[in-house]
């Protein structure tokens, strides 16, 4: 019997090796099957990750979208308040030019108005001697008549004597 409980034996040995494989396997399909499991876990987690970068990303491309749309529009804005910067520098070099050129008609009409002044200054002196002379001229005027008148008297009195004379001699 020997070889039977040899052979026994080593069915038992082999039963025993064959659980410890069988446990072994287990443990390890445990374990394979818990790497799965985390290995899902990590996938599911990846591809949050993935879902939610690819929202960002979308957020993102938006913003930029909106930015661009942002920049562009204030770069029209910088465009028309450069143009409307290039018009008022115009119309302010324009004012200057014309305020320069009031300035300068000022300065003439001044010098006009001080020409003007001079001169109606001397017309007023040319004007009282005139006056002067005027009055010196009625003075004289009057003076002659006076001396008219008189003289034509004394001619009147010389006629009269005249006639009385040649009226005495023609009664002589």
């Amino acid at each position: 019997m020997d070889g039977a409980n040899i052979d026994m034996d080593s069915v038992k040995n082999k039963m025993v090796r064959l659980r410890n494989e069988k446990d072994e396997a287990n443990d390890r399909a445990d374990q394979l099957a818990q790497q799965l499991k985390d290995c899902q876990d990590a996938l599911s987690q990846a591809e949050n990750d993935r879902d939610d970068l690819h929202r960002k990303i979308q957020n993102l491309e938006s913003e930029n979208y909106t930015l661009q749309e942002n920049l562009s529009t204030s770069n029209n804005t910088i465009e028309e308040h450069k143009t409307k910067e290039k018009d008022f520098e115009e119309s302010v070099n324009g004012l200057t030019h014309k305020v320069s050129m009031l300035e300068k008609a000022e300065e003439d009409y001044l010098a006009q108005v001080k020409s003007l002044g001079d001169k109606l200054e001397s017309a007023e002196t040319s004007a009282a001697d005139h006056e002067r002379e005027a009055i010196k001229l009625r003075m004289d005027n009057e003076k002659l008549e006076k001396d008219l008148a008189e003289a034509i008297e004394k001619l009147k009195a010389m006629q009269e004597n005249l006639h009385s004379a040649i009226a005495d001699l023609n009664n002589v």
